[in-house]
C-alpha cells in the first residue's frame, strides 16, 4: 500500500471497532488533560499518533494489532543524582582477567581486566545535570514496564549513554544477568532494547553498544541498566530526539532436517517503537594534528579518535592536570576500561569511538595519549 492509498483510506468514514474507539478516546483524553511541555523536535503531535493507531487497525484488520506499537508515554519523576551515578557506572563492578574455555578446550571468552571508580555526586551533577531530559519517561508494554530515567548524548564524539529500568512480574529468565560482571546476557534474557537517532539519517546513526547491569539497584524483577553506545555516522543532532525499539522475541523452535540443525523463531511476542525528546549535546574539547587536522574529540562520556587502523591502536589514556592517568585501553596488559568501542571508515582514514566506564571532567584533561603519540588538549 502506498502513501496516497493510505491517505485515501484515512479520509473515509471508517467503522472502527468499539473497543479500539474507546481506547483511543481514553488515551486522547489522558494526553489532553496533561500539562504538555514546551515543544521539542522529535515528537509527533497527538493527532498524528491517533491517526497512526487507526491506520494500524485498517491495515492489520484486527483490534489487537493496533496496540502492538501504540503505547502511552508517561512523564515520571526521577532521582537525578542517582540517575547520573547510574549513567557513569556507579553500580558496575570491577574484575580481573579470566579466560573461559569450552568443553573442547577452545577459548570461549576472554574477560579482560576492568577497573571502575565511583564518581563524586556533586561533580557528576555539575557536568551532566544540564544535559539530562526534563524528566523520566515510562511506558507500560503489556506486562513489562520500561522507564528511561535519563540519558546524555554527545554528537561531536558520537557517543551516548542511556540509563533505564525494565520491570517484569515474576522476573526474568534464569541466567539473564551475569551478576559477577554486571552484564546482560542477551541469549538467556531475550530482551532487546535499542536506541537510534531521530535525525533524518541512515542506519549508521543507530547507537550500537553494550548493556551493563547496575548490580547495586537491580532485583530479580527489576533490572536497572545502562546502555553505552556509539554511532558510526556523523551529523546527527541530540536535539532531534531518540527512537527506542523494544522487543521480546517469540518462541524458539529447533529441528533437525537431514544433517542440518535448523533454529527458527516466531514473530516477536512483544514489540514497540517509542520516542524520547531531544536534549542539548554535551560539550567537548579537541586536539589537533598538524598533518591531519582534528585528531581527538573528548567529552564527559566519550572519545572520538582519528587513526590509520583501529586494530593497531594498543594503548589509549587520558592525562589529568593533577598528574593522574585514566587508562582507557591497554592491550599489553589485557586491560579495557571502555564500556564500548566502535570503529568505522577505511584504512588509512579510520575513526574509533570509545565510551568511558567512568565520569571524565574534560576541563581537567591535559592530553590524550595514543600509543607513542601525545595530543595536547586545547
Amino acid at each position: 500500500m502506498n502513501e496516497q492509498k493510505l491517505c485515501e483510506i484515512l479520509g473515509q468514514n471508517v467503522e472502527v471497532p468499539a473497543m479500539v474507539d474507546n481506547k483511543l478516546k481514553n488515551t486522547y483524553a489522558q494526553l489532553e488533560g496533561k500539562e504538555r511541555p514546551a515543544k521539542r523536535r522529535g515528537f509527533r503531535p497527538v493527532r498524528t499518533v491517533l491517526i497512526a493507531a487507526a491506520a494500524a487497525v485498517l491495515l492489520c484488520g484486527t483490534a489487537a494489532a493496533a496496540y502492538d506499537y501504540f503505547y502511552t508515554r508517561q512523564n515520571v519523576a526521577v532521582d537525578e543524582p542517582q540517575t547520573v551515578q547510574g549513567i557513569v557506572g556507579g553500580g558496575q563492578p570491577s574484575w580481573n582477567e579470566e579466560q573461559v574455555y569450552d568443553e573442547h578446550g577452545k577459548l570461549d571468552h576472554n574477560w579482560y581486566n576492568r577497573q571502575t571508580v565511583p564518581a563524586d555526586p556533586d561533580q557528576a551533577m555539575a557536568l551532566l545535570g544540564d544535559y539530562l531530559p526534563e524528566s523520566g519517561y515510562q511506558w507500560q508494554i503489556e506486562d513489562y514496564t520500561l522507564t528511561v530515567e535519563g540519558y546524555v548524548l554527545d554528537e561531536r564524539a558520537g557517543t551516548a549513554k542511556f540509563y533505564y529500568t525494565v520491570e517484569h512480574p515474576g522476573g526474568f529468565p534464569e541466567d539473564a544477568v551475569d551478576w559477577q560482571h554486571g552484564y546482560l546476557n542477551y541469549t538467556a534474557n531475550m530482551l532487546y532494547v535499542t536506541f537510534e537517532s531521530m535525525s533524518d539519517v541512515d542506519w549508521s546513526f543507530s547507537f550500537g553498544g553494550r548493556t551493563y547491569v547496575d548490580v547495586d539497584r537491580s532485583t530479580p524483577e527489576k533490572l536497572c541498566l545502562v546502555d553505552s553506545g556509539a554511532a558510526v555516522g556523523t551529523g546527527w543532532k541530540a536535539e532531534d530526539g531518540v527512537r527506542i525499539r523494544f522487543s521480546i522475541p517469540g518462541e524458539e523452535h529447533q529441528q533437525d532436517i537431514g544433517d542440518k540443525h535448523i533454529i527458527s523463531r516466531d514473530d516477536p511476542r512483544v514489540e514497540g517503537e517509542l520516542e524520547l525528546p531531544g536534549v542539548k549535546s554535551l560539550p567537548s574539547i579537541s586536539a589537533s594534528d598538524p598533518a591531519a587536522g582534528t585528531a581527538v574529540e573528548l567529552s564527559a562520556i566519550g572519545l572520538k579518535l582519528n587513526c590509520e587502523d583501529m586494530d593497531m591502536v594498543g594503548y589509549v589514556a587520558l592525562d589529568y592536570a593533577d598528574g593522574t592517568r585514566y587508562v582507557v585501553k591497554d592491550k599489553a596488559s589485557n586491560l579495557n576500561n571502555a564500556d564500548y568501542g566502535l570503529g568505522g571508515g577505511e584504512r588509512p582514514n579510520m575513526v574509533v569511538r570509545y565510551v568511558f566506564n567512568r565520569l571524565v571532567d574534560p576541563s581537567q584533561v591535559t592530553a590524550v595519549v595514543v600509543d607513542d603519540q601525545r595530543y595536547e588538549m586545547k
